[in-house]
């Protein structure tokens, strides 16, 4: 390619580069399409739509209340009347523009909204029909009720007054209003101009013969590669594999001999060179930015390497955690800049001391996970307190200053199948902690201390407690089948050390303030996996995670805990809806992978006092339970049987089966089957057990 033609390559390249970015500011000053008659058409359409479902929604209510007081079959027609009105506009505003316009977000927002609410109310009435008027005062609207049919009413005037004032803006000569084509016609100008680009770039070279997979990833490959060593932009200086950028053809080829043609050789080079770029994206993407030592994605791959290899081997693995003593002070002090400088030399003295097998990441802003495979504890000990005095010792040079630096490190022996780098993390924080209580610059191992001078009894932390899979133990409730009352199954659940932490509110409440939810839940969930599981053929057996938990830990790794023959048991995981998860949508991969390992998903404490129906409808759960508040004392409660009504019905409307919590009165079951929730639990079938009763028991009392 020659001077001039690569000239009028980067010109048109920067021609339609320029129309594109032309095109986008058009786009969000409010430029766009056109908008002709038949935009008009729809926004005009739309407003008289909205105004009659406004008016039909607002007699819904009306005629609904007016029935449930009076029971008058006048009020009963007048409600039908105007149920069907509102469903019918309904349906021609999701119509219009060829049913466009309802697939807008805020049309379907208001569809669901309306959905929901026309529901409850259409429950009420046919309450009132078929119990006369003994409840009529507990199927009147309730404030919350009420302050939500007021919030859909406000929605619609609101969506009314933006159609009618993008009706009054096209009429008044509004160029935005109106719409046009200028980002359109910028963009074909701008295709245009890249497909001149091409046309110079690739005009010589006809002869090309690339494999399809070399074709299809070169036009990538000059974004990874650097130019200056090798291009020269000279007539000697022609772009060439393996020759360090000396050349080795006559000026007329970027790659070959000048004419146009690629040797084997040349391909061989872009292979090469192929193979590199996506070498060095697969570090970047493994390799923490600053200290260039692994991060948590690249530690986990690791990690998983090593635990299998352990597995194999029977040799221990052992992890410390280093955290920069009083590191925040110098990012105050002398600026994140020195800040960062500490970090490089902490990373490089800990890579001096380590062998080749050993690996190193950071896992926090001071924070760093070394693991030591084959590794005894002394060994690893001995080798903690090198790292720790090679940072220590030597001063470090800062930005502007030499600043003294320590470290304090904690060291854990990992237990076999670790699930994730955070577990890890969490296993090593509680010796961390100690050797910070103990003044700092320490190294101290994850094992028993006395927490006074001279005690007799060796006592430990709470947090190293809760990490001693030993303290726990397994207490089981039946799942019980409404109609028969046979057992279905079992959920099994986790009791902490005994004493103040016994109750799992507590225990996990001290596990989030000390940041090992995640290692306590896993070893929770192995404890109950591990529990004997001689149940009858396609038996229930439940286990609790929290989201958190789902979220840290390799879907994978948590699906190797189950085992690996669940053919004659349903094994369910129950995802606890108390843990506040902002994005429900994060956990979907998660659920789903799980369902496609033949594990099924329940969420747990449904209607706990959060809202749980967006959770529901992205995750689709197979088992929906419904949270004690709901159900204790439902037949003496006429509004907490109308909450469970309807809450049942969202779960069923999702396909979802029911289990209904803290059943204790028999005079509750009938209800809950009419409601049709399949199963319970609760104190009316005994206390909790304290171990799985034999096939033959279960088969008796079923």
């Amino acid at each position: 390619m020659t001077l001039h033609s690569e000239k009028k390559t980067i010109f048109s390249l920067a021609v339609a580069f320029l129309l594109l970015a032309v095109a986008s500011l058009l786009s969000m000053m409010g430029f766009g399409q056109f908008h002709g008659d038949r935009w008009l058409e729809t926004r005009q359409n739309s407003v008289k739509e909205l105004q009659s479902i406004g008016s039909a929604y607002s007699m819904v209510l009306v005629n609904s209340q007016r029935y449930v007081v009076s029971g008058e079959g006048q009020h009963l027609s007048l409600f039908n009347q105007s149920l069907e009105d509102l469903k019918l506009h309904m349906g021609s505003l999701q119509a219009l523009d060829g049913g466009q316009y309802g697939r807008t977000e805020r049309v379907r927002r208001l569809s669901n909204e309306l959905a929901l609410s026309l529901g409850e109310i259409d429950l009420d009435v046919k309450l009132r029909q078929d119990k006369g008027s003994r409840p009529a005062q507990s199927l009147l609207l309730t404030n919350r009720e009420m302050r939500d049919a007021d919030g859909i009413l406000k929605r619609i005037v609101a969506m009314e007054q933006e159609e009618s004032a993008a009706i009054q803006a096209f009429f008044s000569g509004d160029v935005k209003a109106r719409g046009n084509s200028l980002p359109l016609v910028a963009f074909v100008f701008a295709c245009l101009s890249f497909v001149v680009a091409l046309v110079e770039l690739f005009g010589n070279r006809r002869d090309f013969e690339f494999d399809i997979a070399d074709e299809a990833r070169l036009p990538g490959l000059d974004a990874v590669r650097p130019l200056s060593p090798a291009y020269s932009g000279g007539a000697s200086g022609a772009y060439s594999s393996g020759d360090n950028g000396n050349g080795n053809g006559n000026g007329n080829g970027y790659y070959g001999n000048g004419t146009g043609e690629l040797s084997q050789d040349d391909l061989t080079g872009l292979r090469r060179d192929l193979a590199g770029a996506l070498s060095q994206l697969e570090r970047l993407a493994n390799v923490d930015y600053l200290t260039d030592v692994l991060n948590v994605r690249g530690l986990e791959q690791v990690l998983r390497i090593e635990d299998n290899r352990s597995g194999r081997s029977g040799e221990p693995l052992i992890a410390m955690l280093i955290n920069c003593d009083n590191l925040k002070k110098v990012n105050e002090g002398l600026g994140h800049g020195t800040g960062d400088v500490i970090l490089k030399e902490t990373a490089k003295r800990i890579l001096g001391i380590l062998r080749p097998s050993d690996h190193v990441a950071r896992v926090g802003g001071d924070e760093f996970l070394v693991l030591l495979p084959d590794t005894s504890l002394p060994y690893g000990m001995r080798v903690a307190e090198r790292i720790r005095s090679g940072i220590s010792d030597a001063p470090m040079q800062g930005a502007n200053d030499v600043v003294p630096v320590t470290a304090s490190i904690g060291v854990v022996s990992l237990p076999a199948k670790i699930a994730s780098v955070q577990e890890a993390v969490n296993l090593a924080r509680a010796a961390l902690k100690r050797s910070k209580a103990a003044g700092k610059n320490k190294v101290t191992v994850a094992e028993e201390s006395p927490l006074t001078k001279g005690s007799r009894v060796t006592q430990r932390d709470i947090v190293e407690q809760l990490l001693d899979a030993g303290e726990f133990r397994t207490v089981y409730q039946p799942i019980i089948a409404l109609a028969s009352e046979k057992v279905e199954g079992y959920e099994v659940l986790s009791r902490g050390p005994d004493g103040a932490f016994e109750s799992p509110a507590d225990f996990f409440r001290i596990c989030v303030e000390n940041n090992i939810l995640t290692t306590v839940d896993l070893q929770c969930l192995r404890l109950c996996l591990a529990a004997p599981r001689d149940l009858e053929e396609n038996a229930r057996f439940h286990v609790n995670l929290f989201p958190s938990t789902l979220l840290e830990t390799p879907v994978d790794k948590l699906i190797e805990l189950f085992p690996a023959d669940r053919s004659h048991i349903r094994y369910c995981v129950e995802i606890s809806e108390q843990e506040f998860i902002s994005e429900p949508a994060y956990l979907r991969d998660h659920v789903n992978a799980l369902k496609h390992a033949g594990i099924l998903v329940a969420i747990d404490d449904v209607g706990f006092g959060r809202s749980s129906l967006e959770t529901l409808i992205l995750l689709e759960p197979d088992l929906v339970k419904v949270d004690r508040k709901y159900v204790a004392g439902l037949s003496n409660e006429p509004a907490k049987a109308r909450l469970l009504r309807r809450l049942a019905n969202v779960a069923k409307s999702l396909g979802a089966q029911i289990i209904a919590e803290g059943i204790e009165n028999r005079e509750d079951l009938p209800l809950l089957m009419e409601m049709g929730i399949d199963y319970g639990q609760g104190f009316l079938w005994g206390e909790l057990l304290g171990k799985l009763p034999a096939r033959e028991d279960m088969v008796k009392k079923g």
